[in-house]
């Protein structure tokens, strides 16, 4: 690194976290592909440079299957945090075929169109309960009164994983996640690795107890599935619910809490969506566009003809998307930085991720957040912040740390 260099991106910076959109803007309009030093990365900002390497086949979320790390001066799994590398290990977010092939088939047979649809209503119904005693109320903290609680209860009920132990569930998660972000402080990954132990631990008792007592959930189905004759070991299984678990609520509680501040902040699209000018379903697919819950995502070059946009990128290099700056790209969305609720296509946002590892989960999300936006309207009719929030401080991860609503 030559003395003096300045990052393009500074993840880190205060001023940055307060709004990172004017930086990812100017970034993706005059070096829409770029290498940063510091992190040793080519980072992608454009919507359709994107969705490409989303989609390419050349690039995967792990090269160990075919490139040994000393081979690209990639360092070894640091030891410390063993514990977090075996929950990763078989995740459905960094295996790639045919491992990720055969894993993801069974999972997928939980996400069927007909199962997902089957669920649209008693999530509803599970929206309105949680938000009732809120509403009365007429305050509420969005994200630790109703989002978290809601959205671990729906995931929960679908894998069969008791309810009992939620907070401990949303703990673990908090804390794993860190290890997403950019320069982890130790604490944070020792927490990480700590909660990830822990977030084993119970896993490996719940396979026990669904092989001594069969359930109809996707953890029995997990425990009983066989592919090839074979069936899943105990790790793949954990791995895979803890992705679940994990992705299953993070995204759409960040999701909600993003978009509800900017409805806050945009009261005239608030109350395009409560007078029914707007369907709730088509309001999600903005909040997810013009404030995405994940702001980064990485891929691996895997061969030597890698061309992103004009810029060859060298095999065994890492490549970090950029979603926020791809959701403002002006080639693909008129007055991009405007918070609109009646675009006509804000569905062709990069929130869900694209291509093999395109978020499994999405489609039980979008009705989970339609849920909540139709219980919200029918009682939230008008609403202000309590407070002005505060983010979490992480970038990858996007999100508030609470959102305080009133009722007007």
């Amino acid at each position: 690194m030559e003395l003096g260099y300045t990052p393009a991106l500074d993840p880190g910076n205060p001023a940055f976290l307060a709004d990172p959109y004017p930086t990812l803007s100017r970034l993706r309009e005059t070096t829409p592909v770029f290498y940063d030093e510091v992190r040793e990365r080519w980072f992608v900002t454009r919507h359709e440079d994107v969705r490409a390497c989303l989609r390419d086949k050349r690039l995967g979320r792990n090269f160990r299957h075919v490139m040994a790390p000393a081979e690209i001066g990639v360092p070894p799994l640091d030891p410390r945090w063993q514990a977090f590398w075996d929950t990763e290990r078989w995740s459905l977010l960094w295996l790639e075929p045919p491992d990720h092939t055969r894993i993801r088939k069974l999972v997928a047979a939980a996400f069927t169109p007909r199962s997902v649809e089957a669920l649209r209503e008693p999530v509803r119904s599970l929206a309105g309960e949680f938000l009732a005693p809120l509403t009365a109320a007429g305050e509420m903290e969005l994200l630790y009164d109703y989002a978290q609680p809601f959205s671990i209860a729906v995931i929960c009920r679908m894998l069969g994983v008791p309810l009992d132990r939620h907070r401990d569930l949303l703990d673990w998660s908090h804390r794993m996640v860190k290890m997403y972000e950019f320069d982890v402080p130790l604490e944070a990954a020792v927490a990480a690795n700590d909660a990830a132990a822990e977030f084993r631990d119970y896993v490996h008792g719940l396979i026990r107890e669904r092989r001594a007592h069969p359930q109809d959930d996707m953890v029995t189905a997990l425990v009983g599935a066989r592919v090839d004759g074979a069936r899943l070991s105990d790790d793949e299984i954990v791995s895979t619910v803890i992705v679940l678990l994990n992705a299953g609520h993070e995204a759409t509680v960040n999701t909600l809490g993003n978009g509800m501040l900017a409805f806050a902040r945009h009261p005239d699209m608030w109350r395009r969506v409560v007078g029914g000018d707007v369907t709730a379903a088509a309001a999600v697919e903005e909040m997810i566009r013009f404030d995405p819950p994940l702001q980064l995502f990485e891929r691996w070059v895997l061969a030597d003809d890698v061309t992103v946009g004009d810029q060859s990128i060298p095999r065994g290099a890492k490549i970090a998307l950029l979603f926020g700056a791809a959701n403002r790209d002006p080639r693909m969305f008129d007055d991009p930085d405007a918070f609109d609720v009646s675009r006509p296509n804000a569905d062709q946002h990069i929130g869900f991720g694209g291509g093999i590892h395109v978020c499994i989960g999405a489609p039980l999300a979008r009705i989970e957040l339609a849920a909540s936006v139709e219980a919200l309207r029918s009682g939230w009719g008008e609403l202000e912040l309590v407070e002005e929030p505060r983010r979490t401080g992480a970038f990858v991860i996007w999100g508030l740390e609470g959102l305080k609503l009133r009722r007007r």
